[in-house]
């Protein structure tokens, strides 16, 4: 299939179809053929029980694959993208020369080090920004940042999430790409962080965090955000250790030590309240 000429008989593969990865399938498939992929043989069931054509190991060759499996976080803070690079090694054996978006956010360098690793020559970043708790003005079709591996991969990955109409912020390298992704959800943990901060401060001065908060959020340039349970979810716990992982920082480090300081307070909160 020639990628400058997008045609809906082009074959592209989704592999991982969990809480992002379903909806990226279920949206690409209104405009091209689409085939996923899923380690878990109980996802792969239910996404064809919701009309995806979709298996649990990766098997055929495809135009493009769009890798948006999780990577993870080792023991000791270490990022660990290998899920990302076990799928590129299992495309490099099914398919030659294919284009691969890769969504998943990963450590920066990692998309390089893959292409060299396995003589991939056509990869693109492109991190999703997918939000569950508001599909519909977070979804799949947002203004996304978009880097390749070179110029003529860029083109043909701005084509083909063109076709989706899903708006791109082109940027200069597959670097710049994986690190903005990282930089969004690490400024994001930090944002929470010192909400946690502040209302921790306001609570052992026996002061209402909601008026603080409302009172600073008066200034037309200030945007607290609530505290509530603690930084949740998976993504980013993980990407702030990513970050923190290129040069070190007590802003950062300080961010995740609120963070853990914060639900011992709510906890010692919740018992003097049950007490």
């Amino acid at each position: 299939m020639k990628l400058n000429r997008l045609s809906k008989k082009c074959r592209v593969a989704v592999v991982g179809l969990g809480t992002v990865g379903f909806p990226t399938a279920t949206h690409t498939s209104r405009y091209f053929d689409v085939t996923g992929f899923d380690i878990s043989a109980k996802t792969a069931r239910q996404a064809r029980g919701k009309g995806i054509r979709a298996f649990s190991r990766i098997e055929g060759a495809f135009d493009i694959y769009i890798v948006i499996v999780s990577t993870l976080l080792q023991a000791h803070g270490m990022p660990d993208p290998s899920p990302v690079q076990e799928v590129c090694k299992e495309i490099s054996k099914a398919c030659t020369q294919p284009l691969i978006l890769i969504e998943s956010t990963v450590p920066v360098g990692t998309s390089r080090a893959i292409a060299d690793e396995f003589g991939l020559t056509r990869i693109a970043v492109c991190p999703h920004r997918y939000w569950s708790g508001d599909p519909a003005k977070h979804g799949v079709v947002q203004t996304r940042v978009l880097g390749a591996i070179d110029k003529t991969t860029l083109e043909h990955a701005r084509r083909f999430y063109t076709r989706l109409k899903v708006p791109v912020h082109v940027v200069s390298s597959l670097e710049v790409a994986e690190l903005s992704k990282i930089a969004e959800n690490t400024y994001r943990f930090v944002q929470i962080a010192f909400a946690e901060y502040l209302r921790m401060a306001c609570e052992s001065s026996r002061l209402s965090f909601r008026e603080v908060r409302n009172a600073c959020n008066s200034k037309w340039n200030v945007s607290l955000l609530d505290a509530r349970h603690g930084i949740g979810g998976h993504c980013l716990p993980k990407d702030i250790h990513y970050l923190l992982n290129m040069r070190d920082s007590a802003l950062l480090s300080g961010a995740i030590r609120i963070d853990i300081e914060y639900r011992k307070h709510l906890e010692k909160a919740r018992k003097h309240n049950r007490g």
